[in-house]
């Protein structure tokens, strides 16, 4: 008969594979019955069954010709069902042969215990072997044992080692067959791994044992109870385990409180409530007794009736023995100490409160005789206003001073201060405080109000009769001089006061005290104990007995050197402002006419008869880019100029720096580089960054007239919150620095306060433009970053670029610059050039027809939009931003692209304020074009442009 007649005669369904396995090459009858025949692949035919419920798919090996071949066997119906089941319960399953001691295991879900259950047990033995040592003994005896004969099911717990050598907790269920006479000769059962569970026990056991409170839980329908280790080692009483549960914890209640609990704990019982508790004292084993909170929660049966109460007992004894401790402290304190709760309205107060004010400590927080109608009428609606503000805001701290009007009818002078208590969430729970009473302190008068005349910072108290001065530890806390207390005379703070204003302050101080005035002020440089120069605000008050002599000066030191330096802030930013707006009115008209210049003076050189015409044309070239270099610089000190920022590797920077230093340093100028390993790469723009580091290492080669040495070194750092403090417009973070020492003559402090000034130079005349550190500042500042100069007379100077970084990690980098390319000609794209300045319009539209493209001129806006419409092939619009009427570059590219979502458009301009700059950076997906630009910089950005995406108008940032 052949094989496959043979293969139709199974009921099971068996697909036979060819030799590689990978496709179908005879189905049987029972094969084909579902659908699958020969030529499937053998993906197909698994997803197929995968998706049959009642199917389970098996490979193995079956007779095929005249050897065999792989081939999938399917199982169906119950077995199928089981096999699953089995599977996903991860059930080992075991056969038993009692007579021979074979054993044989399976595993659906995967290989059991870590075993090859076609290697492992084999045999009985092999399995007993791999038993705990301390559960071997046991099983052992179980397997030489003949069952009884009323058992069909044996069950045993063990512990066995898996094959990894870790230990699991095992049950074993096997359902014995008999023979004729009764006798088992064969078990089959399954295998549970209860290892989880067996850990789920030990970590409560674990946890219970490790816990200060004692946890119990009583079965209501047994009596039985199960108590905490808890109880013993808090307590020392052992857990009575059994029955009788309720009944061994109320033999541990204090007498006095065992009635109060048993009502307490059945009404909670009938009223059916989910939890109990109750405050009690509990007995511990010496005799002595525990104040405790006891808790319960009723676990009920579907009826209502209860089943288990589950509960904890905590400790309070150390909580009501502070309390009373408490209670104590404050009847001894000279205070009167209060405690509030608002919500239920109850107070408690020290008896000191009827010793100071006579009033009853005992009278309500409201009404008659209360704290609130004591408090002085016009004093009230301040301090409840001052409260009520403290509790809205969660502060947790408050002190306010007012008037009382005492149990006698006087006025008394207090202080109150308030600590609020709230709970995880924030919620009021009391509020605790002290009033103190303050009306002798008042008797001070003079000295008092002269104290609170001046401001609190440093405050100096001058003994004009004794010589001596007294100091506040504001001058050790604010300035650093440890002067706090008696010293003589002034010569301390005579000797600090800067020698500039020294002369003029001392002279005014001893005016004001020979004088008639009452008070003094002056503003002066103070040393601080650092040695830097703090700018103050001193204010003094004379006290003068009846001939109007001085005989004490009571005064204060404000530090007011960050409110001076916020004023040459505001100064700096408004130069800076009115240099941006002359800059923006000139950049664009100049730009226009710098752009005409260079382009007619690019064809000039194309068509010179001679070098000395190609020498004029080029010269003409340079000097426009000279001023158009001059324009750049004054955008970028205004933060004005728009950047084009790209990821760059700080070895990138550094390589081209290297280059550019190469060609422009003098040869009695050494070069040194710093630059470690590790460093984060930042994004900007790479043109700006190469004109900022150009610029910082000509001026340290300017400071070297002699000679010296360059050092530029780069370095990953972190800017701190405190750094950001003494430098406005820094924010901490993580930052690339970038930095270029020299070893020059350095700068003094007068040229170094004014070094980022626009147009400020010590240069001679025609050296230098006073733009360079100007534009270095702008372009630090625009990209987010910072610069700062460090600089010492005769030893040289340091500036310092800080250029961000955290923020752009992980990106990834582009080349620092790009490399020269040939100039791309267009292939007759058709472009719309709107341009409403007309010798800039008539030159841009020359230029782009020598590039190869068709060319429509527009005057503005309106007259382009209409021109893209009718042509209705334009593939580019090349738009200058500002030009008259209602459509400016933007909203004319806008609105075209709202028709023509695949036009591209180039923005150019000499002047772009905020249209699609923002922050300093283009917006995403758009392109702009700077003027003045030359012939070969149009053509490589109209190419990008046409073969680059549309532009994207989304709502931006």
């Amino acid at each position: 008969m052949a094989t496959a007649e043979l293969l139709d005669r199974f009921g099971l369904p068996i697909w036979v594979l060819d030799p590689t396995a990978a496709r179908v090459i005879h189905a049987n009858r029972a094969a084909q019955a579902f659908g699958l025949g020969a030529g499937l692949e053998i993906a197909e035919l698994e997803a197929r069954g995968a998706q049959m419920a009642d199917l389970t798919l098996q490979r193995q090996p079956v007779p095929w010709g005249a050897g065999e071949a792989p081939a999938v066997v399917g199982i169906t119906g119950p077995a199928s069902r089981f096999r699953l089941a089995a599977r996903a319960a991860g059930l080992t399953v075991f056969d038993w042969d009692m007579g021979s001691g074979a054993l044989e295991w399976a595993c659906e879900g995967g290989t059991p215990f870590g075993y090859d259950p076609a290697v492992f047990p084999g045999h009985v033995d092999a399995w007993l072997a791999r038993l705990h040592p301390e559960d071997r003994p046991r099983m052992t005896g179980q397997v030489g044992t003949v069952a009884p004969q009323e058992r069909e099911v044996w069950e045993e717990s063990y512990r066995l080692l898996r094959a990894d050598g870790t230990l699991a907790h095992v049950i074993d269920r096997g359902y014995l067959l008999r023979d004729a006479s009764g006798a088992a000769r064969r078990m089959v059962g399954a295998m549970i791994d209860i290892s989880a569970m067996h850990e789920a026990e030990a970590r409560f056991h674990l946890a219970t044992s490790a816990a200060h409170d004692v946890l119990f839980i009583f079965d209501c329908d047994s009596g039985e109870n199960w108590w905490s280790d808890a109880l013993e080692t808090r307590y020392g009483h052992t857990p009575a385990a059994g029955r009788g549960g309720v009944t061994f914890w109320l033999s541990l209640v204090h007498p006095d409180d065992r009635a109060r609990l048993v009502d307490s704990r059945a009404a909670a019982l009938a009223a059916g409530a989910e939890t109990w508790s109750e405050e009690y004292r509990f007995a511990r084993a010496d005799g002595s007794y525990a104040h405790v909170i006891g808790r319960m929660r009723f676990l009920r049966h579907a009826d209502g009736r209860p089943a288990r109460s589950v509960g904890s007992i905590v400790d309070i004894t150390a909580l009501r023995e502070g309390q009373e401790r408490f209670r104590l402290a404050a009847e001894a304190s000279p205070d009167v100490i209060y405690d509030w709760s608002p919500d239920s309205g109850q107070i408690w107060r020290s008896e000191n409160y009827a010793t100071h004010f006579g009033l009853d400590p005992r009278a309500n927080a409201t009404g008659p005789g209360s704290w609130r109608a004591a408090i002085h009428p016009e004093d009230y609606p301040r301090i409840a206003a001052l409260r009520d503000a403290a509790l809205a805001e969660k502060i947790p701290r408050w002190e306010y001073a007012y008037r009382v009007r005492r149990g006698d009818g006087s006025i008394a002078h207090v202080i109150d201060r308030a600590l609020a208590q709230r709970d995880a969430a924030g919620n009021l729970l009391r509020i605790i405080g002290s009033i103190v009473d303050v009306t002798r302190l008042r008797e001070e008068g003079e000295r008092l109000r002269a104290l609170l005349h001046v401001a609190a910072d440093a405050i100096y108290d001058v003994d004009l009769r004794a010589a001596t001065v007294s100091w506040s530890e504001g001058m050790r806390g604010i300035f650093g001089h440890d002067w706090e207390g008696v010293n003589p005379r002034l010569t301390h703070w005579e000797n600090a006061i800067h020698p500039d204003d020294r002369t003029m302050i001392a002279r005014q101080f001893r005016a004001f005290i020979a004088g008639r005035q009452d008070d003094w002020r002056a503003e002066y440089r103070f040393r601080c104990g650092d040695g830097s120069y703090a700018r103050v605000r001193d204010r003094a008050r004379a006290l003068r007995d009846d001939s109007g002599e001085a005989f004490r000066v009571i005064g204060s030191m404000e530090d007011v050197t960050a409110a001076s330096e916020a004023v040459d802030r505001l100064h700096q930013a408004q130069k800076l402002e009115a240099v941006g707006k002359l800059t923006g009115g000139v950049a664009h008209d100049f730009n226009n006419l710098l752009t005409v210049i260079v382009g007619n003076a690019e064809l000039l050189a194309a068509a010179a008869g001679s070098e000395t015409e190609q020498a004029l044309a080029e010269a003409v070239v340079q000097a426009a880019e000279r001023g158009a270099d001059l324009v750049r610089s004054l955008l970028s000190f205004a933060r004005r100029q728009p950047l084009q920022p790209r990821m760059l590797e700080p070895s990138d920077v550094l390589a081209e720096l290297t280059r550019m230093l190469a060609r422009t340093l003098p040869a009695y100028v050494t070069l040194r580089l710093v630059t470690p390993p590790g460093l984060s790469p930042v994004e900007a723009d790479p043109s700006q960054l190469q004109t900022a580091l150009l610029n910082l290492a000509l001026n340290a080669c300017d400071a070297m007239p002699e000679g010296g040495q360059l050092m530029i070194e780069m370095s990953n750092v972190h800017l701190d919150s405190a750094y950001s403090a003494k430098h406005p417009g820094v924010r901490a973070g993580a930052y690339l620095r970038i930095a270029l020492s020299d070893t020059g003559v350095g700068m003094p402090p007068e040229v170094l306060a004014r070094a980022f000034d626009p147009f400020f130079t010590t240069k001679p005349a025609g050296k230098g433009s006073g733009l360079g550190l100007s534009m270095v500042h702008g372009f630090a500042s625009q990209s987010g970053g910072h610069v700062n100069i460090y600089s010492e007379l005769g030893q040289g100077t340091t500036v310092s670029l800080y250029l961000p970084r955290g923020q752009f990690e992980g990106r990834g980098s582009t080349p620092y610059l790009a490399p020269a390319v040939a100039i791309p000609m267009g292939r007759g794209e058709h472009v719309v050039v709107a341009e409403d300045d007309p010798a800039l319009r008539g030159h841009v539209q020359r230029l782009v027809e020598s590039l190869g493209y068709r060319v429509t001129a527009a005057a503005d806006g309106d007259a382009a939009l209409l021109a893209i419409r009718a042509a209705g092939d334009v593939a580019l619009l090349f738009t200058d931003m500002v030009m008259p009427g209602e459509l400016n570059g933007r909203l004319l590219a806008e609105r075209a692209c709202a028709e023509w979502p695949e036009l591209r458009v180039l923005f150019t301009s000499g002047y772009t304020e905020n249209s699609i700059v923002h922050h300093g950076r283009l917006d995403p997906g758009l392109h702009l074009l700077s003027k003045p630009y030359r012939r070969q910089d149009l053509a490589l950005k109209l190419h990008q442009v046409l073969t680059g995406p549309p532009p994207d108008f989304g709502p931006k940032g």
